[in-house]
């Protein structure tokens, strides 16, 4: 069945997993400016990774309560979207350029709220309690009644993995997935689980 879910890869680090993702359908390639991160990564050393994606793949920094100064070096660098958790500064919604995805790391099902308030915030992340955690949160009808409130476009993220995204997209019926720990292997992202999770989302 064809399903038309985007694909986000995120924590992405070497350029072989540049290459994993353009030899794949992925749609967004993420990059974790978070230094608390194990797949944190310099903005020099991202910026060179993100210019060999082929033209298809948007790119998404990921950050964590940024400044504008820091928010206004990841445009100028050519990044294609913001992803900001913690707080969104009322300077960095005032003076970004680019689209926002705003993060919301979920404890339980009233963390779930609509943030799109601003036209610069494009979709509403809705992630595991802890930044790349690799757990989902608590998938209740709650949860799933608290999403069906939002309406602009949602990213579902946290622990997912090929065997329980689809059990996700049915629940939360999300515009895009969000990967990073359920596609990593013994050293950093591996190309068959990349390639299966996406055709898990798109074609099964």
């Amino acid at each position: 069945m064809e399903r038309d879910v985007k694909v986000k890869i995120c924590g992405i680090t070497t350029e072989t997993e540049i290459g994993y993702l353009n030899e794949s359908e992925a749609d967004y390639a993420g990059f974790v400016f978070w230094e608390k991160s194990k797949r944190f990564i310099t903005l020099q050393k991202a910026k060179k990774l993100k210019d060999k994606l082929i033209n298809d793949i948007k790119a998404v920094a990921v950050m964590v309560s940024p400044e504008i100064e820091f928010v206004k070096e990841i445009e100028n660098a050519g990044f294609d979207i913001l992803q900001i958790h913690g707080e969104l500064k009322p300077e960095v919604l005032n003076k970004a350029v680019k689209p926002i995805w705003y993060a919301q790391n979920i404890k339980n099902s009233s963390d779930i709220a609509d943030f799109g308030i601003d036209q610069k915030i494009s979709a509403i992340v809705i992630d595991g309690e802890k930044y790349g955690g690799g757990k989902t949160f608590d998938w209740t009808a709650d949860a799933v009644n608290k999403r069906m409130d939002i309406k602009i476009p949602i990213v579902l993220a946290g622990g997912l993995n090929s065997k329980n995204v689809i059990d996700g997209i049915e629940k939360f019926q999300p515009d895009i997935v969000d990967v990073s720990t359920g596609v990593e292997g013994t050293s950093g992202k591996d190309k068959k689980l990349i390639l299966d999770f996406i055709e898990r989302v798109k074609h099964e």
